[in-house]
């Protein structure tokens, strides 16, 4: 069946930018979305998760410093993926029905995931070794802010550079996080154990996956993490 899946190159316009992304419809309508958002630098090719019960979304970060991605947020303070991906989402569903909406992504990709997520209340977010903190954290001052900067400008926005200030309330929108314990850096304390603390102020559903490892990757592939939101969304 999977040989049946066609992927589509698409586009969307946000005033003078062009935004590509990947669509493989799923084989009926109104089957959820997945929205995948691939980690720092340069992509040609998206994901190559294909499921007959999923329509499957990535959306392509050439932005930014080398075109190797903008955090899926913007240049110069001009946050222009805000856009980009409602815009996305609306298409997507225009194509698709109506089905529930997810996202997915590592690293920078779990960044994003975890903001569009956020602001287009998914259904669930999953996010493995997200930066939650942009600017002022040691992750940036470890050789990330040349690239952090030009998102920014001058225009630096505690919601969008620490993402535990853009959750001021709790949703419907459960999270799944993944990070590695003894990453250099600090970075789960960081990153992590901030950003949760967080979640656990606002009682926001969340599933924290903590291994000790030192690695920055992928820990759960995208269906090992779709058998977590099956798992744990039946439960509630």
């Amino acid at each position: 069946m999977d040989k049946e899946l066609n992927t589509e190159k698409l586009e969307v316009l946000v005033g003078k930018r062009v935004v590509h992304y990947h669509l493989t419809r799923a084989m009926e309508s109104n089957r959820p979305i997945l929205i995948i958002l691939h980690g720092h630098g340069f992509v040609k090719s998206p994901a190559q998760f294909r499921s007959p019960n999923w329509n499957v979304v990535c959306p392509i970060d050439n932005f930014g410093v080398n075109n190797w991605g903008s955090w899926f947020l913007g240049e110069q303070g001009d946050f222009f993926w805000l856009d980009a991906m409602k815009a996305i989402i609306d298409s997507v569903r225009e194509k698709t029905g109506r089905g529930k909406l997810f996202f997915w992504g590592s690293s920078m990709g779990g960044y994003g995931a975890l903001l569009h997520g956020r602001l287009n209340q998914a259904t669930a977010v999953y996010a493995n070794v997200p930066q939650t903190w942009l600017l002022g954290s040691n992750y940036s001052e470890g050789g990330q802010i040349k690239y952090f900067e030009p998102i920014f400008g001058d225009r630096i926005e505690n919601k969008y550079n620490d993402l535990k200030y853009l959750f001021e309330s709790r949703s419907r929108t459960k999270y799944f996080l993944c990070f590695n314990q003894l990453e250099r850096g600090r970075y789960f304390s960081q990153q992590g154990l901030a950003f949760v603390e967080k979640l656990d102020e606002l009682q926001q559903p969340f599933y924290l996956e903590v291994r000790p490892i030192q690695a920055h990757g992928k820990n759960h592939g995208i269906s090992e993490s779709i058998g977590l939101f099956n798992k744990y969304l039946a439960a509630s």
